[in-house]
């Protein structure tokens, strides 16, 4: 009887945010992908390192990576801003070389940061209450649904598609999410979010996240230049 009414299994939960959290979110992303038999992994990456680290944990599968970046930015850091979106100048070897594995890499705007949020962050549009109503399960989880969006509405995804998406608090990854995705115009009536397979067990409260206790990571590395692997 329990059987046909549906199936448990277990959910990661993260005793801290941040970037700490990368390798093991990809880890189990990577393998709930698989147990699933699906196709494809977006992930969220502002500079191409989490995307680095999920072309070497998906290395061997059949899995495809669809690569979300931020429109070349700047992003306020604990020694200074730090450069942002893989069109920028100072990532286009990195560009180049998840290129050349045939990753996908999808800039686009926001669906929860767009036009309307140039009015101010907490200016009360539609797009500012999708955008603080997700971050009561995380700023992970609604980058993760939104980068999933961004991808579907770029054509990387096809609408209806189920994948395991991936954000983060700040840098890196800490939040895995397996969905149905949607375009944009659609995102009220076909999107979904079917499964949690990892998360923080809290949100934050307080900007800049890298100040709080419950934020971890190493940020030295986002100030010095990336290395990419050797011989590919």
């Amino acid at each position: 009887m329990g059987e046909e009414l549906g199936f448990g299994r277990e959910v990661f939960y993260y005793r801290f945010r941040g970037e700490e959290n990368t390798e093991k979110a990809l880890e189990l992303a990577r393998d709930r992908a698989l147990e699933l038999g699906i196709g494809r992994m977006v992930v969220a990456s502002e500079t191409g390192r989490s995307a680095l680290k999920a072309s070497e944990v998906l290395r061997g599968t059949d899995v495809k990576l669809v690569v979300v970046t931020h429109y070349p930015e700047r992003t306020h850091g604990p020694r200074g801003d730090i450069p942002i979106g893989l069109h920028r100048p100072e990532y286009r070897a990195v560009k180049e070389y998840l290129e050349r594995k045939g990753i996908v890499i999808v800039q686009g705007t926001r669906p929860f940061g767009g036009i309307a949020r140039s009015l101010g962050w907490n200016a009360p549009v539609p797009a500012t209450f999708i955008d603080k109503t997700l971050e009561l399960f995380g700023p992970g989880t609604k980058i993760a649904i939104e980068a999933a969006v961004m991808a579907t509405d770029a054509g990387a995804l096809e609408e209806g598609e189920e994948v395991v998406t991936l954000g983060g608090t700040y840098k890196g990854l800490d939040t895995a999410l397996v969905v149905r995705t949607s375009f944009s115009g659609n995102f009220f009536n076909r999107f979904e979010v079917l499964e949690i397979v990892a998360k923080p067990r809290r949100t934050w409260t307080r900007l800049p996240e890298y100040e709080q206790e419950g934020w971890r990571g190493d940020l030295e590395q986002y100030y010095r230049p990336i290395e990419l692997p050797e011989g590919e």
